[in-house]
């Protein structure tokens, strides 16, 4: 075996394992202090928060890798040019290139991964993980009102307030909601009650015992034996559209052809805009009947969009899906530009003191290449300029100093 072949493989052991153990740390710090922390505030209980876990860590994925992938290549090169490992290659008659091959070919095949996870893994658990939690809205309502004996989010126009939660069973509940002027107004009370959520129906229906009801603003006021009635889905449970990072790039790429088409259809005057525009299903009627009475309207269908207004919706759909496919190769492709830029800084800081050289790396790509990623996803959403292009600035700057980086190394 060639001598610098047994050097390739000394160097790509040691990123390998310092990028394995720095992904698991950050990704466990990461999930652990942030995500379930956060899950647990929102009254998730621990089946839920498990279930969640494995769904969340993906997309965490493309963002953690490029991070630990400069924190390897600073902590292997640090070490290699404080003990004078890179000095004895040089004395040997090896380029010092020679050391970097290893850096650059794990970065490019790490950024090929996450780019072909990008394409249909990440995006396929995004959406999985969004259905996953509307699936348990109901143990999620319920896990809300054993926490805090209360549900009372401001985005939703009522409120449940209970005496205490025996399994299914709300014990003493009082059903409230809230007028023009946002006060609440007691409509129900019951000694039992029990919720069940119908996603499909976009309803939450109550079914109480033994209690008392009240309707146009007390008004009307009767007592009941069993009365069964149904409220409106919070809006983490209604209907919802599904978002473009939940889209593989197939995916996208006819919802995107099927956008244009509509957009040249409307732009032709061939086609009166549609009335599904809008994603709210239609009301539930009034019933006459008690039983069937309901307490707070669901949001009304709202009116038909006039083409000018529907063609602003679609453009701006087109916007975001392109915007999601010029993303995903420039973020996977960020793992070897930031090789770039932390193996030569590596070398130069020539002491053990990796978190210096990772810091004095890491900062100017917080300031610089995250800001203009940032920048053109937001220009790119606007239709302000073409994400194909901008959304990779920030890989084109990193690369640039890299190189010059590099070719200094070399001129040393």
């Amino acid at each position: 075996m060639r001598p610098w072949h047994i050097l390739h493989r000394s160097i790509l052991s040691e990123l390998l394992r310092v990028f394995v153990l720095a992904l698991l740390a950050l990704t466990g710090i990461l999930v652990m202090a942030g995500i379930v922390a956060e899950a647990a505030r929102q009254g998730l209980g621990p089946e839920q928060i498990v279930k969640l876990v494995p769904l969340l860590i993906p997309g965490t994925l493309p963002f953690t890798i490029p991070a630990t992938m400069l924190f390897a290549v600073s902590v292997t090169f640090g070490r290699m040019s404080a003990d004078n490992e890179l000095t004895a290659i040089k004395a040997a008659g090896v380029p010092i290139t020679y050391a970097l091959w290893p850096a650059l070919f794990l970065g490019a095949a790490i950024s090929g991964i996450v780019w072909w996870l990008n394409q249909e893994f990440i995006p396929r658990n995004h959406h999985l993980l969004r259905t996953t939690a509307l699936k348990d809205i109901e143990e999620l309502l319920y896990s809300r009102l054993r926490r805090d004996l209360c549900f009372n989010e401001p985005r939703v126009n009522y409120a449940i307030w209970v005496r205490d939660v025996q399994g299914r069973r709300l014990l003493t509940a009082t059903f409230k909601k809230r007028d023009a002027n946002g006060r609440d107004e007691i409509i129900a009370q019951a000694e039992i009650a029990e919720l069940t959520v119908d996603l499909e129906g976009e309803t939450v229906w109550v079914e109480m015992w033994q209690g008392d009801m009240s309707k146009d603003g007390g008004a009307t006021y009767f007592s009941f034996d069993k009365e069964k009635v149904p409220l409106p889905l919070p809006p983490l449970g209604a209907a919802r559209k599904v978002r473009a990072r939940e889209l593989t790039n197939q995916q996208l790429l006819a919802r995107r052809e099927e956008l244009l088409e509509k957009i040249a259809a409307l732009e032709a005057g061939i086609v009166s805009p549609s009335a599904s525009a809008s994603s709210h299903k239609a009301p539930i009627e009034d019933s006459k009947s008690r039983k069937e009475m309901q307490l707070i309207k669901p949001t009304e269908q709202g009116p038909k969009l006039t083409p000018d207004v529907e063609l602003k919706f679609l453009y701006k759909e087109l916007y975001e899906l392109d915007t999601e496919y010029a993303t995903r190769p420039a973020l996977a492709l960020g793992c070897l530009f930031f090789v770039l830029i932390g193996c030569p800084v590596a070398i130069w800081f020539h002491k053990r003191d990796f978190l210096s050289a990772f810091v004095t790396c890491f900062l100017p790509i917080v300031i610089v290449y995250y800001p203009l990623m940032m920048f053109g996803i937001n220009l790119g959403k606007e239709g302000r300029v073409n994400p194909m292009y901008m959304m990779w600035t920030g890989n084109v700057v990193l690369g640039l100093v890299g190189l010059i980086l590099l070719w200094r190394l070399t001129r040393r």
